[in-house]
């Protein structure tokens, strides 16, 4: 006895559908060098990446977007003091490209995009220039070396046959995403101090009438310096000078006397170390501070006429 059973045959076929797929292959090192305290200071930096298309024998397009897993302002942390108390420096990265645009987390839409197009199965490659940015008003920060040493992006893409069908992945959304950590930053706030500025001392035009009071005016001295610095402002006798008396001179030799207070009611003289009437500053805040520079011609005869003029240099100790 024979038995027949018919046999089935079943064959199951196993399509493997590529992807298309993108990589980060460099991560920005953003060094912003000795900066003041205070300053705004930015330097261009850039992320590097590949995306390999998909094996289908045609050309594909592909959104790629970058942002940042952090949102912003990005820190940058000082060792501790000797209390252990740590400061921060804060930093922004921004579109190369379009300066407007700020790069931050996915949810928040601030992705930097682009467009690539690639062959069938072909590995491309792009980069997003960025502007790293320390924000001014930054100045009660001590001198220290601020740091931050593994900062994370994100790259994410969408890849379509068709340009106009390509999903913008400024939504968040994504085909594919890698997050890749070593992205660092550091900047070095130094002990200096600056005088950023001098406006002149512009006692304006004198008439023999003039003469005969005091005539005054004011100038402003900006500095800046790092919080709880000490330092010293002097003023020198000028290029005119009399003994110790300056003097505002014209082409023709003529001078009128005059001088230079640190308060508004004239009892301060403002002078050089060796005089001893140089302002002692101790500035607690840090940053750019203000000084009011007063000057006086007291009355006297008026001897010639013209442009009366003199140079006083000012030196900064600390």
């Amino acid at each position: 006895m024979s038995l027949r059973v018919p046999l089935l045959l079943l064959i199951v076929l196993s399509i493997k559908v590529m992807a298309a797929e993108c990589w980060i292959t460099s991560t920005p090192a953003i060094n912003f060098g000795n900066v003041v305290a205070g300053n705004t200071t930015s330097v261009n930096t850039e992320v590097k990446f590949s995306c390999q298309a998909d094996n289908l024998g045609a050309t594909e397009y592909i959104n790629v977007c970058l942002s940042s897993i952090d949102a912003p302002p990005f820190q940058m942390i000082s060792p501790g003091d000797q209390e252990g108390k740590q400061y921060t420096l804060l930093f922004r990265l921004l579109n190369g490209t379009a300066r407007a645009q700020e790069l931050g987390p996915a949810s928040s839409g601030n992705l930097i995009q682009q467009t690539l197009a690639a062959d069938s199965n072909a590995n491309v490659s792009g980069s997003f220039p960025l502007i790293a940015t320390i924000p001014s008003g930054q100045s009660q920060l001590p001198a220290y070396h601020y740091y931050n040493y593994n900062m994370n992006l994100r790259i994410a893409w969408h890849s379509a046959m068709r340009q106009d069908a390509l999903q913008n992945c400024s939504d968040g959304s994504a085909e594919g995403e890698e997050v890749q950590g070593g992205t660092n930053a550091q900047a070095e706030i130094s002990q200096g101090c600056y005088i950023e500025r001098v406006t002149p001392l512009n006692f304006g035009t004198l008439s023999s009438t003039a003469t005969l009071r005091p005539t005054r005016s004011t100038a402003t001295l900006t500095t800046r310096c790092p919080a709880g610095t000490a330092f010293t402002l002097a003023m020198g006798k000028g290029n005119h000078a009399s003994g110790n008396q300056r003097q505002l001179c014209n082409d023709e030799g003529k001078c009128l006397r005059y001088g230079l207070w640190q308060d508004a009611g004239t009892t301060q003289r403002w002078g050089d170390q060796s005089s001893g009437d140089a302002m002692q500053v101790i500035n607690p805040a840090g940053g750019m501070q203000n000084y009011t520079v007063y000057g006086e011609v007291p009355a006297q005869p008026l001897s010639g006429t013209g442009e009366f003029s003199d140079d006083v240099l000012i030196t900064l100790t600390y």
